[in-house]
């Protein structure tokens, strides 16, 4: 696979490209991105699924600026992938071709099963998920779902129903919402039985990302950022229901969406709320990644059954490929910090997925001294604030973050723990973790190569080495204690 691949993906509602830089075989990032409202599909629904004349050239248009920006990019490979308004038109060959001539494009059509899997590649690979999920991702054409188990795509539906079908046929002509309703039920009523199984709903797609957005301004949510937002429907179905009935984009700019949504949103969510009470779910994860994500690892991950390795997180790999240039080995920091970790857990109630968090941060804690090493542990927060992104819940993102910007002076960084109180755990978890990853990266700053063992008694942490610990000792004046707890030195080299 090249290092540099674009991905196209023309949906009813609109085009976009995505180009992503490999950085290794496991790690990549997005370097360009772009987004055109050519509206494919308009008309077609009220000329047996045509598309148009203008809405052709609109596109083509937009292929057009596409193919300029991925020859700048000097992408190696592109991907084309069109959706259900080009699939279903009787006159989709003339347009393929067409843009074949003049372009020199190929696009490939996908069936919404398809469209339903790539959505769900990208939801295994790069959300955090713990449960039987069902994706959802409402287009312009379909509304195109896939169950999710143990990390593995079990199944796909597509259901012809989409944000402009219910524009074109019932909200432009001002018909009863109770014939809307209608119309979507009779459409969810073949939903098998086994994705009612599901405990929890992926939402995919710009109308649901938009909600989440709404939500998060509306609800005064400390953490900004829209990929791995967690929410439960009920708490937020009478703000929903006040996007659904908003009369104007006026009115939807109040609810925090913005007005060039209002063709599409009040549809979307019309769709979204049936079928989360079709399923009986209320437990919405929401997706930055969707389509264009799944065709680009589905292509990069196909030489490993379509996963990362287990315990490899994309983003820590691709934050080490870009910005590590001290490269130290991390292996004997962790295994200090594991041992230590084993020895303090207890004052963590056990918790062992902090371990793997813990991990995590030595892995990208040397990423800040690439700009420079004062003041590291701030520039190596910003990068982990900026790009820990897949894989990862919002507690653990956050988490990772003040672990990052803690310092042996000081454990907790009182800005983030205040300004996210309600998401990170409580003050004594992170000053614990704070200390378990400080006092790991003290040690083994003195050399690699020493070797160290633990006890905790009384409050008392009793440390010994094979070698002097002289340096440490002195560095101990200036190290915060999680609490009031006595550290001894008992050398024993």
């Amino acid at each position: 696979m090249p290092k540099r691949v674009a991905i196209i993906d023309i949906g009813s509602n609109s085009a976009r490209v995505v180009i992503y830089h490999r950085t290794s075989r496991f790690g990549f990032h997005l370097i360009a991105q772009k987004k055109a409202a050519v509206r494919i599909s308009e008309g077609s629904f009220d000329n047996n699924g045509i598309l148009q004349e203008n809405a052709i050239e609109r596109t083509i248009e937009a292929l057009h600026t596409f193919k300029s920006i991925i020859s700048d990019y000097k992408a190696r490979k592109t991907i084309i992938v069109a959706t259900a308004a080009v699939r279903n038109a009787p006159n989709r060959d003339t347009f393929i071709q067409r843009v074949r001539k003049e372009l020199g494009l190929k696009i490939k059509v996908i069936d919404g099963n398809k469209e339903a899997f790539f959505g769900a590649v990208a939801a295994t690979n790069l959300l955090p998920l713990k449960s039987t999920a069902i994706t959802v991702d409402i287009g312009g054409g379909s509304t195109d779902i896939a169950l999710i188990e143990d990390n593995k795509v079990i199944d796909t539906l597509s259901i012809k129903i989409g944000t402009i079908t219910i524009k074109e046929l019932f909200f432009d002509k001002q018909k009863p919402l109770s014939k809307t309703k209608e119309y979507i039920n009779s459409l969810l009523e073949d939903i098998p039985e086994k994705f009612q199984q599901a405990t929890e709903v992926i939402a995919i797609g710009g109308v649901l990302r938009a909600v989440a957005k709404s939500i998060i301004m509306h609800s005064n949510y400390s953490y900004s950022k829209i990929h791995a937002f967690n929410y439960q429907y009920s708490d937020y179905a009478e703000h929903i229901a006040s996007i659904i009935d908003a009369k104007d984009s006026k009115e939807l700019n109040t609810l925090w969406i913005k007005p060039g949504r209002y063709d599409t949103i009040r549809e979307g969510l019309l769709i979204f709320t049936m079928l989360l009470k079709k399923l009986g779910i209320q437990s919405v994860l929401t997706s930055g990644v969707g389509v264009r994500e799944g065709v680009f690892l589905h292509d990069m991950l196909r030489g490993v059954g379509g996963l990362f390795p287990k315990d490899l997180n994309p983003s820590v790999v691709s934050i080490i490929d870009r910005l590590d240039m001290i490269q130290q080995p991390k292996a004997p920091r962790i295994a200090i910090m594991r041992t230590l970790f084993n020895t303090l857990k207890g004052e963590l109630k056990n918790r062992e997925e902090y371990l793997k968090l813990l991990k995590d941060a030595v892995k990208i804690s040397d990423c800040g001294k690439t700009l420079t090493i004062y003041d590291e542990h701030k520039h190596t927060y910003y990068i982990a604030m900026q790009e820990l992104n897949w894989q990862y819940t919002h507690q653990e993102m956050l988490l990772i973050a003040a672990i990052l910007r803690s310092t042996g002076e000081k454990l907790l960084y009182k800005t983030l723990q205040k300004e996210h109180q309600k998401i990170l755990p409580g003050k004594k978890v992170l000053r614990w973790l704070a200390f378990i990853y400080t006092l790991s990266n003290r040690l083994s700053s003195y050399s690699l190569k020493n070797r160290y063992s633990f006890h905790f008694e009384d409050k008392v942490l009793t440390i010994k080495s094979n070698s002097p610990l002289y340096l440490f000792e002195q560095d101990l004046k200036n190290l915060e204690l999680p609490e009031d707890i006595v550290i001894r030195v008992a050398n024993r080299y």
